[in-house]
């Protein structure tokens, strides 16, 4: 764990059919997903509670006329993979300041229309990790996952993130990230992550 604090907060898993592809993870790995909400900028999710407060998120296309939208569909490009992963830190303000960073806010809904908002610094560096902090208090947010994780009722219980794998050479992420301590592996191809771990109480369940 580097000065920063950073901890693997959630990954994004891009998909072109959101329902299929939480049907495809409850089948193959007993994992549940929940209903999400509708971002502003055009995209859709579900979420798939870990040991909270971490979570798989799925990421769909929901209006492909927004610019959000537009862009996942195109980085997609019609397969469904790990596509970013968001760090948490101590403070983002200082996070962001190291690496120059602008502070961007924001927003999106539940599937009940309560509002949600956050923080994030680094989006513009995709395919790199960015970094995220949430304006309500940690216990409470804790405490919105354990709720969340108890309505997924999973089959098989999950519990954090075992690694992420990435195509980018460990220079290139040591410069962005400093002496972080993040379960990473590295991979020879595409720069991105490839793949991530998930712990369960099956054992270790590994998303492509």
């Amino acid at each position: 764990m580097s000065s920063e604090g950073l901890y693997i907060d959630h990954v994004i898993y891009g998909v072109m059919d959101i329902e299929a592809a939480a049907a495809r993870l409850k089948e193959e790995h007993g994992l549940h997903a929940i209903p999400g909400g509708l971002h502003l900028g055009g995209t859709t999710n579900m979420f798939v509670p870990l040991k909270p407060p971490l979570f798989l998120e799925l990421l769909g296309v929901g209006d492909p006329g927004k610019a959000d939208g537009a862009w996942l569909s195109q980085v997609l490009n019609g397969q469904d993979r790990p596509l970013w992963w968001v760090l948490g830190v101590d403070s983002l303000e200082e996070s962001a300041a190291r690496r120059g960073l602008t502070i961007q806010q924001g927003q999106g809904e539940t599937a009940d229309g309560i509002p949600v908002s956050f923080r994030s610094a680094g989006m513009a560096r995709f395919p790199l990790p960015f970094f995220i902090d949430y304006p309500v208090d940690p216990a409470k947010r804790r405490a919105n996952w354990e709720e969340r994780l108890r309505r997924a009722d999973h089959a098989n219980t999950p519990g954090g993130f075992t690694f992420v794998e990435v195509g980018e050479p460990p220079e290139l992420l040591d410069a962005w990230l400093g002496d972080h301590g993040l379960p990473v592996r590295h991979a020879s191809g595409p720069t991105g992550i490839r793949a991530v771990g998930i712990e369960t109480e099956r054992g270790e369940v590994v998303i492509r």
